[in-house]
């Protein structure tokens, strides 16, 4: 167990992120927040698709902050792609005086990476499949770091092995 500590997921769909952040919140006893179903719920509430991504990152942001006020550790998993989104956590985590990690997943192999997206199947209720193309479009529109992050290559490396390095990236912020 750790203390309130913003974990910040980040990577193309696809990446091995959810995986990375699914054994991260077991093994910290973490809440998780996956923006992808936020954004679907708002879909099936009858919001326009056009106006959701960022008010489901909002969402996110309001739910990890009452969490973390709450002592609790969060993991963010959602793609992260541009500075504006990863500023937003920077600064939560900065207005409670908490420790933030970012980690990021790639697959450096891009036939994994699309053999991935063509086999998943997630099951989020109003969210259809990505596809690769899609994938290929989030790529493009992602955007350089500027801040210190963790970058886990999920194309080769076993899921448990990369959830053991981000936990030692982890305490080495401070957070354990």
């Amino acid at each position: 167990m750790i203390g309130a500590h913003l974990i910040a997921m980040a990577g193309l769909p696809g990446s091995g992120k959810s995986s990375i952040a699914d054994g991260l919140c077991r093994a910290l006893g973490a809440t998780l927040l996956s923006v992808d179903p936020i954004e679907a719920a708002m879909w099936r509430s009858g919001l326009d698709r056009d106006a959701t991504g960022r008010a489901a990152y909002k969402v996110a942001e309001a739910l990890a902050a009452e969490n973390l006020r709450q002592g609790q550790p969060v993991i963010i998993d959602a793609v992260n792609p541009v500075e504006e989104a990863r500023l937003m956590w920077l600064k939560t985590a900065q207005s409670l005086t908490l420790p933030i990690s970012y980690i990021e997943a790639i697959c450096s192999d891009e036939a994994v990476h699309e053999a991935r997206i063509e086999a998943r199947v997630r099951g989020i209720t109003g969210m259809p499949e990505v596809t690769w193309a899609r994938v290929q479009q989030r790529k493009a529109e992602y955007q350089t770091w500027s801040h210190p992050r963790l970058v886990l290559d999920t194309s080769k490396t076993p899921v448990n092995d990369l959830v053991a390095d981000a936990l030692a990236y982890v305490r080495r912020a401070g957070a354990l």
